[in-house]
């Protein structure tokens, strides 16, 4: 390899980037990640890098990725990928073009996508034809628009559509696992869905999001695929790669999910739809009967969740749950399969098997879920659940380590797991994510940020805070009063961090009308959505905004938009929910220690992803204030401190 295509090469103060970026400058930590990764792709090695805000770790993967992917074309693509929407159309949008064009090479990049965002030509015709479920104006209207702007849109997802769609209308037209004619379909030329595909299976670099990645990952666990084969992974905000995994390989489902498959089949006013048009009369009383068994069943689950008192879930442990609703859904799956071999229209054959075997896929999670199967090689804790549709059952492995070890990081891919925050800061091999993923070996890297943190942040410890474990009404005052005394000392232009929504809620309520009089506007998450308020956050620099869990990652408001960062509470998690629960037990039975081995750490790693909401740039200032007085009382406070990427570190004492 010619040095020109080397890391060196490419990153050199004379190399194809410098010469394009008129403000490059030359990052030491960026070359040495970048090497880092070009020497784990070479050598077929499992790499964990962390890297530091301001690293510019995107391209010290990204380079040695399409270098890698094109010496090695045939080999199935290099996938990138990424938790967030925003890091993705980053790269899609910006740092992948930008490459395109510097890079002395030909190479191709392709952003994948899930199935059921594309287009189905096949199956809008045949609503278009139809229309049972539009009778709604407002649903014909949405449906006619969509079959115009089928005409002209270049990609046919529905991300491209320039309004979001209602749920209702969208699934009669989307792409669908196991309803589709493939090369028999007379659309199959001008299918979105088969260029995409063809795309991503030609693509050197693929761009993925992490649910998609592990969605795949179990239908390659079931013996199926939706991603090419490849030889390379690189998971950027990897430090939620095991909360990704326990949803994807989890099971769940409500009232509102039974409700969706049969609403699909039937309106209850619908003389048109599809039960009533190919359906047998036995399969009609089937679906009237699977209808009334999915109200009272889960009014029964709601019951249940009530009784126990629990906000965090209801656990089921080894308790098995009865439930009617499986024999009629699978007599009505038969008699579904029956009208799809009398019928003689492709089309109709088509919805009416994809209807079946929706009914079976939907069987299966429901006896997965109610019946306890100790035994299985990777056991479900289960439990009920609220939201916003009602109670759900719920099951999730109660320990994704060992599925992600056989299935991802033994027989699997080459991966580079990368993050600016990985772990507590104190563990240099990075034990604990290691422990959390089944990743036994690997190669591991620390690069520190670039930027000043001594010079760039003042840290504020308050002295004297009620407790917010012993003393929770009276810590929640003071927060109010605390929060209020510094952004208006600082003229707004802060992010103020909890811990739950009803915090949230609580502070909220108590800034508002002094905020208002200080001419100070606030933001509330949840009152508008995430983008919106980001977009206000920018447009008025002096606003404050104040929120939960997303807003601890992923957000980068630079410059005088947000100079003061108030942390509220350390970021434990509730230790109520029936999932953590059982981990800890498991834990103890191990003889580790639950708090020690996973709240813990647990807590630092967001502890620092939420202080590194502060500095985004090298020319960025500010103030943290961290409310919590735990940091000073507790023996473990000093750990959240000294994980703070201060050169000598922060000592309470000092603040």
């Amino acid at each position: 390899m010619t040095d020109a295509l080397t890391v060196n090469g490419l990153l050199a103060p004379d190399g194809p980037v410098a010469r394009r970026l008129p403000d490059f400058e030359p990052r030491p930590q960026q070359m040495q990640m970048a090497h880092a990764v070009e020497q784990a792709l070479s050598s077929k090695r499992h790499l964990i890098a962390e890297a530091g805000t301001g690293t510019g770790k995107s391209f010290a993967y990204l380079l040695p990725a399409a270098v890698y992917a094109d010496r090695h074309v045939g080999e199935g693509p290099v996938i990138i990928s990424t938790r967030t929407i925003a890091l993705q159309e980053q790269l899609e949008h910006k740092d992948l073009p930008f490459l395109h064009a510097v890079l002395p090479f030909e190479w191709s990049s392709v952003t994948a996508i899930g199935r059921n965002n594309y287009l189905c030509l096949r199956r809008m015709h045949l609503a278009e034809r139809e229309q049972h479920l539009f009778e709604d104006p407002e649903r014909h209207s949405q449906l006619r628009k969509i079959v115009d702007w089928s005409m002209t849109t270049k990609d046919g997802t529905k991300q491209d559509l320039a309004f979001p769609p209602m749920p209702e209308v969208w699934e009669e037209v989307q792409a669908e696992h196991g309803n589709c004619l493939q090369r028999a379909c007379k659309h199959y030329n001008q299918c979105h869905w088969q260029r995409a595909r063809r795309r991503m299976q030609t693509a050197q670099v693929l761009v993925v999001n992490h649910a998609l990645y592990f969605a795949d990952l179990a239908l390659r666990i079931a013996g199926a695929s939706y991603l090419p084969a490849h030889r390379v992974v690189i998971f950027d905000e990897a430090h939620h790669l095991e909360r990704v995994a326990t949803e994807s390989l989890g099971l769940r489902i409500g009232r509102s999910t039974v409700g969706w498959h049969l609403r699909r089949l039937h309106g209850r006013r619908s003389d048109k739809s599809l039960l009533s048009q190919h359906g047998s009369p036995v399969a009609r009383v089937l679906w009237e009967e699977a209808h009334q068994h999915n109200e009272a069943f889960f009014a029964d689950i709601n019951d249940r969740l009530l009784a126990s008192g629990k906000s965090d879930g209801h656990a089921l442990h080894d308790e098995p749950v009865d439930e009617p609703l499986t024999p009629v859904l699978r007599a009505l799956s038969t008699e579904l399969a029956s009208a799809a071999v009398r019928v003689t229209e492709i089309d109709a054959q088509m919805e009416l098997q994809s209807r079946a075997n929706g009914l079976d896929a939907l069987c299966a999670t429901l006896r997965a879920l109610c019946v306890p199967n100790p035994a299985a090689e990777t056991p479900l804790v289960r439990w009920i659940e609220p939201s916003r549709h009602g109670a759900q059952l719920c099951g999730a492995p109660l320990d994704v380590s060992q599925a992600l070890r056989q299935h991802l990081f033994t027989k699997g891919p080459t991966t580079i797991l990368t993050s600016a925050t990985l772990g507590t800061g104190d563990d240099a091999n990075f034990g604990w994510l290691r422990r959390q993923l089944g990743l036994d070996e690997a190669d591991t890297l620390r690069v520190g940020s670039p930027f000043d943190y001594d010079r760039a942040v003042q840290m504020v410890l308050p002295e004297a805070l009620p407790d917010p474990s012993s003393d929770s009404a009276a810590f929640r005052a003071e927060v109010v009063q605390q929060c209020l005394r510094h952004v208006v000392e600082n003229g707004g232009r802060a992010l103020i961090l909890c811990t739950s929504w009803d915090f949230v809620r609580s502070v909220a309520a108590g800034l508002r009308p002094s905020l208002a009089a200080a001419g100070i506007e606030l933001l509330v998450q949840g009152e508008a959505p995430m983008v919106r308020l980001l977009e206000q956050k920018r447009t008025v620099p002096t606003s404050v905004l104040i929120g939960t869990d997303s807003l601890w990652e992923g957000i980068d408001l630079r410059g005088d938009a947000l100079t003061l960062l108030v942390i509220t509470r350390l970021p434990f998690q509730s230790p109520g929910h029936p999932l953590t629960q059982a981990r800890m037990a498991m834990m103890k039975a191990q003889g580790r220690d639950p708090f020690a081995d996973h709240s813990l750490p647990e807590a630092i790693l967001k502890f620092r992803q939420g202080f590194g909401r502060l500095i985004r740039g090298s020319q960025d200032r500010g103030k943290v204030v961290v409310l919590d007085p735990r940091v000073r009382t507790k023996g473990y406070g000093r750990r959240f401190l000294s994980a703070l990427p201060f050169s000598a570190g922060f000592d309470p004492t000092g603040g």
